[in-house]
């Protein structure tokens, strides 16, 4: 009884430790399949090759580029928004180069 006692006082403790995520707010965020999709409904193959145009020239200059799939969504989408500042693209471009970018992403 006791170790039962101890065991569900440690799941409790831990518990307390994970990071907490609202419901709603982990279902309403897109999984890496919606947001392919997302960027492949809203911009077009033409502007997608804009943002690798804009990609190669302006990423290039402080970095080596890696290959669309050699990460994915999910890293892109935490690399970008940062990037594009340091990059000072507008938010045209910044969009241009998030679509071709997630657009070639590697797979999930």
């Amino acid at each position: 009884m006791l170790t039962l006692v101890c065991l569900g006082m440690t799941i409790i403790g831990l518990s307390r430790c994970s990071p907490k995520v609202p419901a709603a707010v982990a279902a309403s965020e897109p999984g890496a399949a919606e947001k392919v999709a997302e960027v492949r409904r809203d911009y077009t193959e033409a502007q997608m090759e804009e943002g690798r145009l804009v990609w190669q020239s302006s990423c290039k200059k402080c970095h080596k580029l890696f290959e669309p799939d050699s990460r994915s969504v999910e890293k892109w989408e935490r690399v970008l928004p940062r990037m594009s500042r340091k990059a000072k693209l507008d938010e045209t471009d910044a969009g241009k180069v998030r679509a071709y970018l997630l657009a070639h992403a590697k797979p999930e």
